[in-house]
């Protein structure tokens, strides 16, 4: 700092103390919060959970009804802070915005009930909801929904997103099916062992993939829609509809892929103890 002036060094001083403080700030905040420190969410606190949303949860959820009480309270918390800290975008005349961002917030906090990172930090910014079938700029052709990695964007046609949960076991739903496109994105950047595990189990369902006989056995038996076998993140996201809404049904026909589902999650619906294994920080 030769040849600055006693102010100059006073101002670079004041500068580098300040800048001291805000990483510490960040860090601080960042490991209280587990949140990233940002001024949309410095500017959107927690909001408590609605009646329409308690509504919905015990009526509509119904993986949620079979949770234990600790599992319940997990779930409300991971509600409350998806709903309050990602950007809803509604385009048109959709009636009941609560009810909808509920139905997002729900898929999103079902996925990651067995992972202790539930924020979709580097996967989801902002969620974009049409009313219904919606004409998309980027495929040039009409959606029911859509998950864009480039952006962080999800997007959802409001009247299939709702009637996903209205059926509980049809084993369709747009949230589930959308919100796992996301979470194959949310893993492929972390280098911890569950998201490991969660790529080798994508890994062991793209071999699956490969082998023709198997496709054509499960295509004539009809229990997964013949979209999931597309692709990998296709057959992934069918796999995890099935996994949510009959996952009795699901391990019963297709016991080794159900368990490969299981592990990617770390969870299983149908009992209540799937997480005594590990330990979930909330």
């Amino acid at each position: 700092m030769a040849g600055l002036s006693e102010a100059d060094k006073d101002i670079a001083a004041l500068i580098l103390v300040e800048g001291l403080f805000f990483v510490l700030l960040k860090v601080v905040y960042e490991r209280l919060m587990h949140e990233k420190f940002t001024l949309f969410n410095l500017l959107h606190p927690v909001a408590k959970i609605t009646a329409v949303e308690r509504h919905f949860i015990s009526v509509f959820l119904e993986p949620y009804n079979r949770f234990t009480p600790e599992q319940k309270r997990l779930f409300l918390k991971r509600f409350a802070w998806f709903k309050s800290k990602k950007q809803f975008v509604f385009y048109g005349d959709i009636p009941n915005k609560k009810e909808i961002k509920a139905y997002v917030t729900a898929s999103a906090v079902l996925l990651t009930m067995g992972m202790k990172r539930y924020q979709y930090h580097r996967s989801v910014n902002r969620i974009i909801v049409y009313p219904s079938k919606y004409y998309s700029r980027i495929h040039r052709r009409h959606h029911l929904g859509e998950y864009n990695p480039g952006l962080k964007i999800l997007v959802f046609a409001a009247d299939t997103l709702k009637e996903g949960f209205r059926i509980p076991n049809d084993r369709i739903n747009l949230g589930i099916h959308e919100f796992s496109h996301a979470l194959c994105y949310e893993m492929k950047q972390d280098g911890n062992w569950r998201t490991k595990r969660f790529r080798f189990g994508l890994k062991k369902l793209k071999d699956f993939l490969a082998d023709d006989a198997q496709v054509k056995r499960l295509s004539g038996e009809a229990f997964f829609r013949n979209y999931g076998y597309a692709n990998v993140y296709e057959f992934f996201a069918i796999l995890t509809e099935c996994f949510v809404e009959s996952p009795n049904e699901f391990q019963t026909k297709y016991p080794n892929l159900y368990k490969t589902v299981q592990i990617m999650y770390n969870m299983d619906f149908q009992y209540q103890a799937y997480r005594s294994r590990v330990r979930i920080v909330s």
